[in-house]
């Protein structure tokens, strides 16, 4: 099974969704992800490392 690859774009929407409504689990059922992997993106946002317009 081959890893899903997600835009910088797309990390900082999710992250921006679930810091406004404050409910981590239901934005990651809202988009089939995992929690820890929402919860992963806040804290590289919150750190600077995650960068909207930045593409890796």
């Amino acid at each position: 099974m081959k890893r899903t690859r997600y835009s910088n774009e797309f990390k900082c929407q999710v992250v921006k969704e679930a810091m406004k409504r404050g409910n981590q689990s239901w934005v990651a059922r809202k988009y089939v992800i995992s929690v820890g992997l929402v919860n992963r993106w806040i804290v590289e946002y919150q750190e600077g490392k995650l960068v909207e317009n930045k593409e890796r």
